[in-house]
């Protein structure tokens, strides 16, 4: 066996009992450049092993399977940072807004504690709890059925919430897009009310890190058309961009 048939070794041995591996870690475990790492999992994504993501890769896995909170929390850390800390400057003090679940509406969040007079309504446990000693912002945790490992809401009381309110803007947070399927999510439930609070809001912004582009997962939230932003860190291929371009959807790139 050779030395990179050696790696790919022990890559894949990482990723099958963790889920997922880090660029990082990996060049130091195996005493290679970070650039040798990115080549070993680029060919493990093309043998259909892995999904490479921002900083590392996860194991590929089928469109219905969503990888869980902590984890994802860990995938694209820096990257999400920077997406969040763009998705606040299209803020207006008093507006009233809906904030997703999910890893990068997380990191948007955060950025927001020196807002003075927001109304924010979110299904995300996480999130509601990062307000909780702001008196500046008003915030309403939606009901339903908890998501334990999510740390989120959903099912028919949620629903019955986001139907009786409206919104100048909403900042989406999806599992995936495509130029086939638009947005999309890993579970129906959470596709149909993201649906929901899309058709209640002036403005939809998405904020999705690259690794997320040009994938497909099993429920679809939107057309590309129906959203108005997206903030991302780096740019799309060419497929995804034109298409993008092409429903009037502003592509805001932080790098």
């Amino acid at each position: 066996m050779g030395v990179s048939d050696k790696r790919k070794l022990h890559i894949r041995e990482s990723i099958k009992n963790s889920g997922i591996v880090s660029v990082s870690e990996l060049a130091g475990e195996l005493s290679v450049s970070e650039m040798t790492i990115r080549r070993d999992l680029s060919d493990l994504e093309n043998e259909g092993f892995l999904k490479r993501t921002h900083g590392g890769a996860v194991r590929e896995v089928s469109r219905s399977y969503e990888p869980p909170f902590m984890v994802r929390l860990e995938l694209g850390s820096e990257a999400k940072q920077r997406i969040g800390a763009r998705a606040a400057s299209y803020l207006e003090e008093g507006d009233t807004i809906a904030v997703d679940s999910g890893t990068t509406a997380l990191e948007f969040a955060k950025q927001l504690q020196h807002f003075r007079n927001l109304t924010i309504v979110t299904p995300s446990i996480h999130i509601a709890s990062i307000f909780l000693s702001n008196p500046g912002i008003e915030t309403i945790l939606a009901g339903g059925l908890v998501r334990k490992k999510e740390g989120s809401l959903v099912g028919e009381i949620t629903r019955r919430t986001f139907e009786n309110l409206y919104f100048d803007k909403f900042f989406l947070s999806t599992a995936a897009l495509s130029v086939e399927a638009g947005y999309t999510e890993y579970i129906l439930e959470d596709a149909e009310i993201k649906n929901l609070i899309i058709s209640h809001s002036k403005k939809t912004i998405a904020l999705m890190d690259s690794s997320k582009l040009g994938r497909t997962t099993f429920s679809q939230v939107c057309k590309l058309n129906e959203t108005d932003i997206l903030i991302t860190e780096d740019e799309p291929e060419q497929s995804v961009k034109q298409a993008l371009l092409e429903s009037n959807v502003i592509i805001d790139i932080t790098d």
